[in-house]
């Protein structure tokens, strides 16, 4: 497209996506939403020396999203403007120009992941900054190329290069794009933006090129809407903020026509057709939503970019181990609809051929009829999810297991404890010498025994230890560095023992039979589905989830009919 910077035409991100923020009462590039942004990463996830180490350190506040107390009935939360994430963009894009192709990215640098959460959609750090705003220019040039060179493919009435036939486009794709129809004045103001570049261009295709950059530069685009109107003492979001809600957390995408068109007949109301909408667009376009969550909340598609040294084989299996927690997870969530209690004691796993192989599962005479297909694992060599490979060897070092890490993960997002932050000056831990200690005398001794370090390590080891049967690679063993594996323990909590454990297994039947894990995990559920952390949110059907009756996939379509969806306080 031939720049129209002569034209006054050329700074469309900065004037509109800048401008939305100040629009929405903030001076420039800061945040709409109340609060200030994190720190990205999640704590204590790159060392295996973690938190204000001091032997009288006192007990651990619970923290994190989870975290909240049941509650006797469900509330609302404040209005807001929440930007789309880099993802929801490029989903959102490919579903309006399917000529993008399937492949299409948008060049966008990734978002900022909560510390509190490990999720990237969080309303507090999804902001506009400068660098946002070119990123965003950058890809809405890519689209409008696009749209310029696929035009007749796009629009049938494209070979009349008339203003009707823009109009026809302007109606189409910017209902798709501002999830609503337009308004009479951004009709017109689009349109003369139009005629400006037609004008300018003489070329009716590098003009509707122009027309589609400047409508994916909106923030009417670029921010969902969840503000609503006063309606007594509440604000009721409108049928269009509501399919938006809908398609986003439940697809990840924009809502389709077919969404856009119950909207406009006022279908969108009941809890009941809510909570079913969710349900239908999770079991279709939804799954790899509910993939992209467990994968936040676990970290497992790490493994496809971690070494492993001297483990002979790990390169070439690294994505299948991935493919297989995939698989696994969807059988447990999708094909048998489980929750919680599946998901940590299954005793089935979906690995590859050759990873079974890599695994050991031929040994004990356990192989899969094909690549991914349902297997029992080994009798006693580990259930779950967190005996799957994949988490196991991301939550370990290069050159061995890490007691800490695999700890570490268990007492915040399954006890959900707060994790303090690192200290400055913390001592490293001594690499392991062969033949002279397993990993846990390592650990006991340096970590354990150190003043310095006890007083937090005590509180996430002990439940890493229960995990010493599986090296760093995932695999399960008996010997570590020529000593037999002792992977007796207890989890603790505020400093009271919960119970005792012996091995894996022991110790994730034991957890599920804590409603705190199953509260934690509703928890992390709903603050990802939110896109915050909404006090009572999701109570409606969360004791059910916390007692087993309903899984995953029903708990998180139940949250389409919580009061939060539909509504927010007016202050």
């Amino acid at each position: 497209m031939r720049p129209l910077v002569r034209f006054g035409l050329a700074s469309l991100a900065s004037v509109t996506l800048l401008g939305g923020c100040a629009a929405a009462g903030e001076d420039g590039p800061q945040n709409i939403l109340p609060g200030s942004a994190g720190t990205n990463g999640s704590a204590g996830s790159g060392s295996d020396v973690v938190g204000p180490g001091t032997a009288g350190a006192g007990p651990v506040t619970p923290g994190g999203p989870g975290s909240m107390s049941t509650c006797e009935s469900s509330q609302m939360g404040e209005p807001g403007l929440r930007r789309l994430t880099r993802r929801e963009l490029e989903h959102s894009l490919r579903d309006v120009f399917p000529s993008l192709g399937a492949e299409w990215s948008s060049g966008m640098s990734g978002d900022s992941v909560s510390s509190a959460n490990g999720f990237d959609n969080d309303n507090e750090l999804l902001v506009v900054s400068k660098q946002t705003a070119r990123e965003v220019a950058t890809a809405a040039e890519a689209v409008g190329a696009s749209v310029s060179t696929s035009l007749a493919q796009i629009l049938p009435c494209a070979a009349t290069g008339d203003q009707a036939c823009a109009e026809q486009f302007l109606a189409d794709q910017g209902r798709r794009l501002f999830r609503r129809p337009l308004s009479p004045a951004e009709r017109t103001s689009f349109l003369d933006f139009w005629n400006t570049a037609f004008t300018a261009t003489g070329d009716f295709a590098q003009s509707m090129g122009w027309l589609t950059r400047a409508l994916v530069e909106s923030p009417e685009f670029m921010y969902r809407r969840e503000i609503g109107t006063l309606d007594s003492d509440r604000l009721r979001l409108n049928q269009y903020e509501i399919a938006t809600e809908l398609a986003y957390t439940f697809s990840g995408t924009g809502p389709s026509d077919a969404l856009l068109d119950r909207a406009e007949r006022a279908e969108l109301s009941s809890p009941e057709v809510l909570v079913q909408t969710a349900h239908d667009l999770l079991m279709t376009a939804g799954r790899e939503q509910v993939q992209t969550f467990f994968d936040a909340f676990v970290g497992y598609a790490r493994i496809t970019t971690i070494a492993k040294a001297g483990v002979e084989g790990f390169a070439e299996r690294r994505q299948e181990m991935l493919e297989e927690t995939r698989h696994f997870i969807d059988e447990v969530v999708f094909a048998r609809g489980g929750g919680g209690r599946e998901l940590l004691t299954a005793d089935f796993t979906t690995p590859s051929v050759a990873l079974a192989t890599f695994y050991k599962f031929n040994e004990a005479g356990v192989m899969p009829a094909s690549d991914y297909a349902v297997v029992q694992r080994p009798a006693g060599q580990g259930i779950g999810l967190l005996a799957q490979g994949a988490v196991l060897a991301t939550l370990a070092q290069p050159n061995g297991s890490s007691p800490t890490k695999r700890g570490l993960w268990v007492y915040k997002h399954l006890l959900c404890n707060a994790v303090p932050p690192v200290p400055p000056n913390i001592p490293e831990l001594q690499a392991p010498v062969p033949g002279a200690r397993t990993t846990r005398q390592r650990y006991e001794q340096d970590h354990a025994g150190n003043d310095y370090c006890r007083g937090c390590h005590g509180r996430w080891d002990p439940i890493g230890f229960g995990f010493e049967h599986f090296d760093e690679a995932g695999r399960y063993r008996d010997i570590d560095n020529t000593f037999p594996v002792d992977a007796k323990s207890h989890v603790a909590q505020n400093g009271e023992t919960l119970f005792e454990f012996d091995g894996q297994e022991d110790l994730m039947t034991q957890l599920v039979e804590q409603p705190l894990v199953h509260e934690c995990m509703s928890g992390y559920l709903a603050t990802y589905a939110f896109g915050e952390t909404v006090a009572c949110g999701g109570e409606t059907r969360r004791a059910e989830f916390i007692n087993g009756t309903i899984g995953f996939i029903d708990y998180l379509a139940s949250l389409a009919g919580e009061p939060h969806f539909t509504q927010r306080r007016t202050q």
